[in-house]
């Protein structure tokens, strides 16, 4: 646990030396969605219209933010710190478990940031905002872990970082795309849409969260179908914890 936590520290270093990117991070995200539903600005929405609105971008926040646990760790090894890292350290799993825990500490920041930005304006009062909180902030831990645990497995694919960036950069507008439209209630493959697009496994979780905290009903795939999924999703990780190598499969590192 020592060594996680030491580890836990030297990645928030460096990510506090990349401020730009944290800034980018929840400007982005915010201003995207006051262009979308600028019309609450003259007429308030609906409490469930305002969870389902903000649901998208807080799915994308937490998708894009978790996957970045995989793409660092791939460029550590690529460069052959992580190599490094794991003979000092003697395992892999402290470097791994630092990084996590790094991002998802900066990603609970970020999401807190946007929800109580969002709450303030748009919600009516302080009992909403705070619920809205604790709904966002428990999807933000929930949704990262398993969000982090799947994506660990494209390290065990042999594909050079930039190209891998490129693929998740096209990948993301679709993902997005398909969960802004509501697709996977939709059509009768909703399950499937839920499991090969995480944005949407997350909206989902966020929905089923909502939907205890509120007792209200919002539009989302079973407790069953949700369960099965978050099982596929914590069996790639684990896979992907044993097999994954500290040596980069595109470099002699």
């Amino acid at each position: 646990m020592k060594i996680t936590r030491e580890y836990f520290r030297l990645f928030t270093k460096m990510m506090l030396s990349n401020k730009v990117a944290f800034v980018w991070y929840l400007l982005f995200p915010l201003i995207a969605f006051f262009i979308f539903n600028y019309q609450w600005f003259t007429q308030g929405p609906e409490i469930n219209e305002f969870y389902i609105q903000t649901s998208v971008f807080v799915s994308y926040i937490i998708f894009v933010m978790s996957i970045d646990v995989t793409t660092n760790l791939i460029s550590l090894r690529e460069s052959g710190f992580f190599k490094m890292f794991k003979f000092i350290s003697g395992s892999k799993y402290p470097i791994i478990w630092g990084k996590a825990l790094n991002q998802i500490g900066f990603l609970f920041l970020t999401i807190l940031l946007f929800s109580l930005v969002s709450g303030l304006i748009f919600l009516n009062s302080f009992e909403q905002v705070a619920l809205f909180l604790a709904v966002s902030l428990t999807s933000c831990v929930l949704g990262s872990v398993m969000v982090i645990l799947l994506t660990l497995i494209l390290m065990l694919l042999p594909v050079r970082q930039e190209s891998l960036n490129a693929v998740i950069s096209m990948s993301l507008l679709v993902m997005f795309f398909l969960s802004a439209k509501g697709l996977a209630y939709s059509t009768e493959y909703g399950l499937l849409l839920v499991f090969i697009n995480p944005m949407e496994y997350v909206r989902n979780l966020t929905f089923l969260l909502a939907e205890w905290f509120m007792d209200s009903p919002f539009p989302h795939l079973s407790l069953i179908n949700m369960s099965f999924i978050t099982l596929c999703y914590v069996t790639c990780g684990l896979i992907a914890l044993k097999y994954v190598k500290v040596i980069s499969r595109t470099h002699r590192t």
